[in-house]
């Protein structure tokens, strides 16, 4: 019989999975500042499912990065996580060799995953993982004036092999991975620009590769009364789009950086004192970007004291900031004080500032349909010219000054942090429609050439002001039962560069949330189910065409709600052997029809299964 209790945690989870909705498109907070080294990579080791509660929730970021994959099933018996991870320092607590996992869903998506490493070693750890997401489908557009479905298709590849050496003392890390991400620019019916007998310019396709490659040494931070890091790393990203009339030049950033930082514990070891420096140069092609480089130069020295009890962090980061051959010179706070009035109960206060670096790599990878590039191609050589400018300036955005305070606490098994946050920052990028101008002949009679501007991508705006954000975290943990909880309100007061009040923060929810359970309901089966939710989301809604004889331009300049996002998704896995198991994953159970960004819309409800080998 089940006991009493189990039945009680059964009954609960059942309860909370029918309140639990799941974005299926994740959002990843995704940002690069100007801070130490933290690099990315697949550290294998057994990270928990649930996320965990970090000291900063603040969320004054913005870096939000949809997709139209479902969540999909994860590995809940003891397997490592497939993509990059943040290194956790600990001691050599490793896995066994490896596993493949191999499933595929409704409407043609198949996934692959393969991980592999040494086995339990004291001295070094090398390893690969393979990975593969696809969605090979048709999605309905929003407007009801365009019913037919239209080609969404996607494909995630991911490559990677990693290292980690444990030195006397120290520990040196190195890894590489190479990413490919595949997709179809979808958002509007291609048929809307055929105009008589001109061919549609729609079906694009998009083509991003990045290859990246880290170096970490690190000090172990108890060997001595020196600690110390020094990190390298260097990227290679470049993006290209195959459009139905032409393929338009790749576009490339390269990225160098180096990071370092040294410290030293004062006598009493409670104390210490550290400066942490690093040097970034961002290389940009021509076509993508005039200005061709961008450097930053940062260094932040600071004094620590911490005890059981009380803590403190005093600093100041100087910045430097070169672009388009203007410099920039910036100075941020860095101070930091917590005072645990018991295990329960921790205030906290924090004021702070930083650089986030707005690269091509970041904002491609955040919103996979930007425009970019600078392209001059000819359609008919002997009478016309067709000429697309599409020059983003990468500008990076300025948290001038950023005060968090927060109450965190761990009862038993239960942990909870209530925050608030301030910031006024500038340079924050925006996704609005792209309204750059599409030359379209006329074969028939030069006269009747059109212009129409190009839906389908976006244009990034840059908005200076300030954003208020209030939030909360909750996490519950046994063997058997776990349970996270964040909600974030979001208030923002922005103007675009020419200090022109901007209505709405385009495309950022005013309200977002997520809820994650997972109940092992007996030792060969867990279940799980998860909630994200997105409210309050504007984008502006900015179609505009023109024939080149009038001089006048029927415009129309709009903004639209976006439909809340409610997205449930659950989950199963059943452990048949020791090294087998099945899984199965019903993503947006609700069949919603929401967008990722304005005019994107998801698929819709989709089941997989799979299996997973241990081995």
């Amino acid at each position: 019989m089940i006991k009493y209790n189990t039945m009680k945690k059964l009954l609960s989870i059942f309860l909370l999975s029918g309140l639990a909705f799941s974005l299926a498109a994740q959002v990843n907070k995704d940002v690069e500042v100007t801070r130490n080294y933290d690099p990315t990579v697949m550290d294998a080791q057994k990270i928990w499912y649930e996320p965990v509660i970090t000291a900063d929730s603040s969320g004054v970021r913005d870096a939000f990065s949809y997709s139209i994959f479902p969540k999909s099933s994860p590995g809940n018996f003891g397997l490592a996580p497939i993509s990059s991870a943040k290194i956790i320092d600990s001691e050599n607590s490793l896995p066994g060799l490896g596993y493949i996992r191999v499933g595929a869903g409704y409407q043609i998506s198949p996934l692959l995953d393969f991980y592999i490493s040494n086995k339990n070693t004291q001295s070094v750890l090398v390893g690969f993982y393979a990975n593969h997401r696809s969605f090979f489908g048709k999605t309905k557009l929003e407007n009801n004036e365009y019913t037919k479905k239209v080609k969404s298709n996607f494909m995630n590849n991911d490559l990677g092999i990693f290292s980690k050496f444990f030195l006397d003392g120290s520990t040196v890390t190195l890894n590489a991975d190479y990413s490919r991400r595949d997709l179809y620019l979808y958002g509007l019916d291609p048929e809307i620009y055929s105009l008589g007998s001109f061919p549609a310019l729609g079906n694009d396709r998009r083509a991003m590769n990045l290859f990246n490659g880290n170096l970490l040494w690190k000090s172990d931070r108890d060997a001595g009364e020196v600690f110390y890091s020094f990190g390298a790393s260097y990227q290679l990203f470049n993006a290209s789009d195959k459009l139905d009339a032409m393929k338009t030049p790749t576009m490339k950033e390269n990225a160098f950086a180096l990071s370092g930082l040294l410290g030293a514990d004062l006598d009493d070891e409670a104390q210490s004192v550290s400066i942490a420096a690093r040097a970034a140069l961002y290389n940009r092609s021509k076509q993508l970007d005039t200005a061709g480089n961008n450097i930053l130069l940062s260094a932040l020295p600071a004094w620590t004291y911490s005890d059981d009890y009380f803590s403190v962090k005093l600093g100041a980061q100087y910045l430097l900031d070169n672009y388009n051959k203007t410099t920039k010179h910036r100075i941020y706070p860095a101070v930091a004080l917590s005072y645990k009035i018991h295990d329960y109960f921790t205030p906290s206060i924090e004021v702070k500032g930083e650089t986030e670096v707005n690269n091509f790599r970041k904002l491609a990878l955040e919103n996979n349909y930007i425009a970019f590039g600078n392209i001059e191609q000819s359609l008919d050589p002997d009478i016309h010219s067709y000429s697309l400018y599409l020059n983003p300036a990468f500008k990076n955005t300025n948290h001038k000054i950023i005060g968090v305070f927060a109450i965190k606490g761990d009862i038993e098994s239960f942990s909870y942090n209530i925050f608030t946050s301030w910031s006024k920052l500038e340079y924050l990028p925006l996704y609005v429609n792209n309204t750059a101008r599409i030359f379209i002949p006329s074969f028939a009679h030069p006269y009747n050439d059109t212009y129409e501007y190009d839906y389908n991508t976006f244009d990034v705006g840059y908005a200076k002001g300030n954003k208020i954000s209030t939030g909360a975290e909750l996490s519950y943990s046994d063997d058997d039962f776990s349970v996270y909880a964040k909600a974030v309100y979001n208030k923002y007061n922005l103007k675009n560069e020419n200090n022109v009040k901007i209505e709405h923060a385009w495309h950022k929810p005013t309200f977002e949330g997520n809820l994650n359970l997972r109940y092992k309901v007996s030792y060969d089966l867990i279940l799980t189910a998860d909630l994200r939710t997105l409210l309050q989301r504007y984008a502006v809604d900015n179609y505009k065409t023109w024939s080149s004889l009038s001089s006048t331009a029927d415009t129309t300049v709009a903004h639209r709600k976006l439909k809340d996002v409610f997205d449930l998704s659950l989950g199963a896995e059943y452990l048949v052997t020791d090294r087998f198991s099945v899984f199965g994953n019903l993503a947006n159970v609700l069949n919603q029809k929401y967008d990722i960004y304005s005019r994107y819309q998801v698929p819709g409800f989709i089941a997989s299964v799979g299996l997973t080998y241990r081995f």
